[in-house]
């Protein structure tokens, strides 16, 4: 008898492995997509602000400035705690970061197929009296990257996080 449970107990634990993996990886059965955020002292995640659009960062802008002047089109996911679930969607996955709206950073995830999914973690941290998110982003479509973030009253100054003029702006 205590074979037989100890099968059937093998046997529920890897369909349930089998089910987690098929919908994370080949075909979606509920979405698992995750947002993870945490940040190191004295930042927190309750000044953290991530919004979603899609295909709505344009490369023709002149300046960042046209990132905040688009707001009705994101979708807040993330301001200070979960608000929205990270929705199923292939194409540009357009992300605006923003810390205590005083700081920014906006990239670009390109999904493949709409059934890609994904776990997405932002780490915050304060460096040399700047702050910082690092972006790893786990499934198909990868990302991994550490920046800077912008001084909101600077948009006007970057374009795609990128200093418009040479010179060094503090």
């Amino acid at each position: 008898m205590k074979k037989q449970i100890a099968f059937l107990l093998g046997l529920l634990i890897l369909l349930v492995f089998g089910l987690w993996k098929i919908n994370k990886n080949y075909y979606p059965i509920w979405n698992s997509n995750n947002i993870n955020v945490t940040a190191d002292s004295p930042i927190t995640t309750e000044k953290v602000k991530i919004e979603l659009g899609f295909s709505v960062i344009s490369k023709f802008r002149e300046n960042d400035t046209d990132l905040f002047n688009k707001r009705e089109k994101y979708t807040t996911l993330y301001d200070g705690g979960q608000k929205e679930i990270m929705i199923n969607d292939n194409g540009e996955n357009d992300f605006l970061i923003t810390y205590d709206n005083k700081y920014y950073f906006s990239f670009r995830q390109f999904k493949s197929k709409w059934k890609h999914q994904h776990d997405y973690n932002f780490h915050f941290y304060q460096k040399d009296n700047r702050i910082f998110v690092k972006i790893e982003i786990n499934g198909q479509d990868a990302l991994k990257f550490d920046n800077p973030m912008i001084d909101i009253s600077l948009a006007d100054k970057y374009k795609g996080n990128e200093p418009l003029l040479e010179q060094d702006i503090e």
